[in-house]
């Protein structure tokens, strides 16, 4: 057989091969983490651990932000909707231990606390933020997550479609005692998986970002040169890119925008990271 065709024939056959190969580990990927490509693993620093002692910080994974048309109730009396394209976010959330740093040598003075009131309550709060320029995040637009009974049922038929799929809950229904810490090695914890869900959002914007509250208890009291204190919460805050345009949406525009950062907002006003304290530690992997 001349070289030629010999080549002729074996480059195909390995070009399929090659297809193959790549058509099969990006399943075996979803498989390992089902979409959830996004992970924010607990961090806290020393000085945040000696501010406060019941510090606790959630561990979170995100599925890319995606859309999806549905029939939105816009008049409960009436039953009257009408056609929506609803922007979304899944996640889950589990409560690890924290690392104390506890001192083995027991030279460390031991303070007595008074014991906490009542359970602490896991309530998540989703904001999304627009903007035009990344280099200084100035809002023009915001936007808080709205549960939708109806987009909901519609985002667990296609997310959760498959046997043993947790069943996703909107951010009011998920709200419920803070479960018991875990080892981060440990998967005996007990995982709460929600989604956000945003109406009307600028079919133009390009640029954006969402600010989860709710994951950490972690706050500090600030006070100015005046003497006056504002309690800043410590919150997640995780930048998106979306190439598209109002025309012709799809799921595929959207990506995340480098790494998510655990940062301190005031508890009222501004949530722009620019006007925010981080935490100065990479907080995603």
């Amino acid at each position: 057989m001349p070289g030629f065709l010999k080549h002729s024939l074996i480059l195909p056959v390995l070009a399929a091969v090659a297809f193959m190969l790549a058509g099969e580990s990006q399943p075996a990927q979803a498989q390992v983490d089902r979409g959830f490509s996004r992970v924010i693993r607990v961090y806290a620093t020393g000085e945040e651990r000696n501010r406060q002692p019941n510090l606790w910080v959630l561990e979170v994974h995100l599925k890319q932000m995606r859309m999806r048309w549905v029939d939105v109730t816009v008049d409960s009396e009436t039953g009257e909707t009408q056609r929506e394209l609803v922007w979304y976010l899944v996640f889950k959330a589990i409560n690890r231990t924290i690392d104390t740093g506890e001192d083995t040598q027991d030279t460390v003075p031991v303070n007595q606390f008074d014991p906490v009131p009542q359970p602490p309550k896991f309530i998540p709060k989703f904001t999304l933020t627009t903007y035009a320029n990344p280099a200084d995040e100035i809002p023009d637009g915001e936007y808080t997550d709205v549960p939708l009974p109806e987009a909901v049922a519609e985002i667990n038929r296609v997310e959760s479609h498959r046997p043993n799929d947790p069943v996703l809950a909107d951010t009011v229904t998920l709200i419920r005692d803070l479960p018991e810490p875990v080892d981060e090695e440990s998967d005996d914890g007990e995982w709460m998986y929600g989604v956000a869900t945003w109406r009307n959002v600028d079919p133009d914007t390009d640029f954006f970002k969402v600010t989860m509250a709710g994951f950490s208890n972690g706050y500090v009291v600030i006070e100015d040169d005046d003497g006056n204190t504002t309690t800043w919460r410590k919150v997640l805050v995780q930048r998106f890119t979306r190439q598209g345009d109002r025309y012709d949406p799809t799921q595929v525009e959207f990506r995340f925008d480098g790494r998510a950062d655990w940062i301190y907002q005031p508890e009222e006003g501004d949530a722009s990271a620019t006007e925010a304290a981080p935490v100065e530690e990479p907080s995603e992997t």
